[in-house]
């Protein structure tokens, strides 16, 4: 099989596929006979919103494909972006705020609002992407939602374990004589404040 796209033949083939004389095409993407006869003898060079409009004529569509032959999806459309709006470096690795440096963590900067994503220069990049691979994209608002979820849940597992850890101390139901004492009388029922002996006076 032929790898390099030959736009000319393509066309002929959704011609063909769609059963479309060149005036026919031409009239249902929006051009002219003479143009798509260019097109087929490579006279012209076509857009890609073009191509694919004609491709989709006889049901078909553009696709990147790998050199194993699986088709390559485009970056996805709701990347994490900075706090400005724009989308980082395509190229670098972005992680979430929950993955930010520590030392960032400790240092946060107090003037702006806090990162929504995370991103290492290509040193640090390349040593990570050594150790762990190349990540297959950007996280997503829907990964950070997600992170967020897990990191509200992660909470909540803590709290419950230190609640059942240390329990709470009895509710205080201490008279009046226990709070002019230097603690609980031996006869309160909650004993929530231990009995401190007194100091012994010196002569």
């Amino acid at each position: 099989m032929d790898d390099e796209l030959d736009v000319a033949r393509l066309v002929m083939r959704v011609r063909r596929m769609a059963d479309l004389s060149q005036r026919d095409l031409a009239a249902r993407v929006g051009t002219s006979p003479s143009t798509v006869a260019r097109i087929e003898t490579g006279g012209c060079s076509v857009s890609v919103s073009l191509l694919s409009s004609i491709l989709g004529l006889a049901g078909l569509r553009l696709v990147a494909v790998a050199t194993d032959g699986q088709p390559v999806a485009p970056v996805a459309r709701d990347t994490l972006r900075d706090n400005g709006g724009r989308r980082f470096p395509a190229h670098l690795d972005v992680d979430l705020p929950s993955e930010v440096p520590k030392l960032r963590q400790l240092m946060p900067r107090r003037d702006r609002p806090p990162a929504k994503g995370w991103y290492r220069q290509r040193t640090l990049r390349d040593e990570r992407r050594e150790r762990d691979g190349v990540p297959p994209d950007h996280p997503t608002f829907d990964d950070l939602r997600e992170a967020a979820q897990r990191e509200r849940a992660h909470l909540r597992r803590v709290r419950a374990l230190l609640a059942r850890a240390a329990p709470p101390p009895p509710e205080c139901t201490c008279e009046i004589d226990c709070l002019l004492s230097p603690g609980c009388l031996p006869a309160c029922a909650c004993q929530c404040e231990p009995r401190r002996p007194r100091a012994h006076l010196r002569e």
